[in-house]
């Protein structure tokens, strides 16, 4: 993360060959006196609050939404949805409102974000990131939403306080978090350990629970050959890389917490918050990884293992365990549905995070903000009238604006509460103009997902399964000192592999607070004694 600029300077926006690609999204909301003409469509049915009407006689606005979303067969024009979108929300009360969405992803959306920001012409609504949206707000470039949420019933349904105040920046809260729908399955969390149930059964072995049971599971799906080809060609445990990001929490993140820590995460000790991966136990667990890669029932590849290399594997049946994400139980998903075209017989299943030996367990909880905030431009016409439709789009327009057109895309069973999908992937509905382009506000509903996988969610989302952070937010220090967690990942990697001794964990220790771990420390100690008054 870089440290916060000074204020950019406005200039005439549009004229940069970088931003044309942008279209009307590098452009404000503009207003006008006419009037849209949509096509009828059936009021959408739901029993949420309705928005705010806007009155009757108001003039058009168009409002530019810039996503950090990959979604290339999204068409310019918002496609054959728009009108029947429009036409809905036009029923409910909120008339000459028109939407156009523009979309970006990965590195290229902060180099065009960043450019429009420079350029003074950033759109009406956009997503961001912690550290964007403090520089924005210390420009002035975003406004506080506070104020204006009060008058929003659905946004206020779907967002969580906890949220909100974790994401307040100097008091106010300039972006809004990802809200969820409140079933259990549709919490924040999806990760945990992955199991080839099919495997398990082949083998006579029952789902670990504890720390050595999943030891003698690993050991089984190592060297006897659970996939009864006649080869020693499979490995119990496998995950990729370490990532660069210290919001996110580090592999083997269960193995970790089944000591109570995550070495990413702040915990309580004594009074203060020390950073998991400097604490005693963070030694004990890279002992314990040491011990099993020697043994041979983590694959070695690991440490430079990416995504797409980790999914292979898991195709090709050559691990029986790894970390992944609930939605890996799902047939529908990409990765499982590759793996039974592999092998019809296979079965994924999320597991509980194994019990160590002092009760302890958990996987990682996610950070609060999802990573999908959206924040309003300081320079949008009527921002009142964009919440509306945004708190539309969480309420009564919620099945239509994710889902498409019950009947024809979806249907929706009532009594269950059940979505069933009538299409064949998520695709199809971008193509027409639903679904992730234009849900202005992420919220989270799996009602959609295959009953194992709904299972997962849950099991993901239970508290009791969650090692909890004390500290979410970012300090200066944190920016000022990026390197750590690069410092972090090489002693691990080499510790775990045997190429040091767990012994220079200690001089990790020393590295730590003398590279800025002090600095950080005693900043994140300042604000959260804070919230502690």
């Amino acid at each position: 993360m870089k440290p916060m600029k000074p204020k950019v300077k406005t200039i005439i926006a549009c004229t940069s060959a970088a931003l044309l690609a942008l279209g009307a999204a590098g452009c404000n909301s503009t207003s006008s006196s006419a009037t849209p003409q949509p096509t009828k469509q059936p009021e959408a049915k739901s029993s949420e609050p309705a928005p705010a009407a806007t009155p009757a006689k108001v003039d058009k606005v168009t409002y530019n939404i810039f996503r950090s979303f990959n979604a290339p067969e999204y068409p310019a024009d918002g496609g054959p949805a728009k009108p029947i979108v429009l036409d809905a929300m036009d029923k409910a009360g909120l008339k000459g409102i028109d939407y156009k969405v523009t979309l970006a992803s990965g590195d290229e959306y902060y180099q065009k974000l960043n450019l429009l920001a420079a350029s003074g012409e950033l759109p009406d609504m956009f997503n961001v990131n912690i550290p964007t949206m403090s520089r924005f707000a210390d420009e002035g470039l975003i406004i506080p939403l506070d104020d204006l949420i009060k008058d929003m019933p659905n946004i206020q349904k779907v967002i969580k306080q906890e949220d909100i105040e974790t994401l307040r920046y100097k008091g106010k809260l300039y972006a809004l978090p990802v809200g969820f729908r409140p079933e259990a399955f549709n919490g924040p969390n999806i990760s945990g350990f992955v199991i080839r149930k099919d495997w398990l059964d082949s083998l006579g072995l029952k789902e670990p629970k504890t720390l050595d049971e999943l030891h003698d599971v690993l050991k089984a799906f190592t060297f006897n050959d659970p996939d009864k080809n006649g080869k020693k060609d499979t490995y119990g445990l496998s995950t990729t890389k370490m990532k660069s990001n210290t919001t996110e929490p580090p592999n083997f993140s269960a193995i970790f917490g089944s000591y109570g820590i995550i070495p990413t995460f702040w915990h309580e000790r004594g009074g203060v918050l020390k950073q998991g991966m400097v604490l005693p136990e963070t030694k004990q667990v890279l002992q314990l990884l040491q011990n099993w890669f020697k043994e041979g029932i983590i694959d070695p590849d690991f440490p430079i293992m990416e995504t797409k290399q980790l999914q292979e594997k898991v195709i090709n049946s050559k691990v029986g365990v790894f970390e992944g994400s609930a939605f890996d139980g799902d047939p529908k998903q990409a990765l499982n549905s590759s793996l039974l075209k592999a092998n019809p017989s296979a079965k994924l299943l999320v597991i509980e995070p194994p019990t160590g030996p002092n009760g302890k367990k958990g996987w990682a909880e996610s950070s609060p903000s999802y990573n999908d905030m959206r924040a309003i431009s300081s320079k949008v016409k009527d921002p009142k009238r964009l919440l509306q439709m945004v708190d539309w789009a969480v309420g009564p327009g919620f099945n239509l604006v994710t889902y498409g057109e019950e009947g024809k895309d979806f249907t929706f069973d009532k009594d269950k509460n059940k979505i069933d999908m009538k299409v064949e992937s998520y695709s199809e509905l971008y193509k027409k103009g639903f679904s992730n382009p234009i849900r202005f506000l992420q919220v989270v509903d799996r009602r959609w997902m295959a009953d194992d996988a709904i299972k997962g969610m849950v099991l993901s989302n239970d508290p009791k399964n969650l090692i909890k952070n004390e500290f979410w937010k970012t300090t200066q220090a944190m920016i000022d000192h990026p390197d750590l967690i690069t410092l972090w990942n090489e002693y691990y990697a080499k510790i775990i592999t045997g190429a040091w001794s767990v012994d220079k964990f200690d001089e990790f220790v020393q590295k730590y607070y003398q590279q800025g771990g002090s600095d950080i420390e005693k900043q994140v100690n300042d604000e959260w004694k804070k919230t502690k008054k």
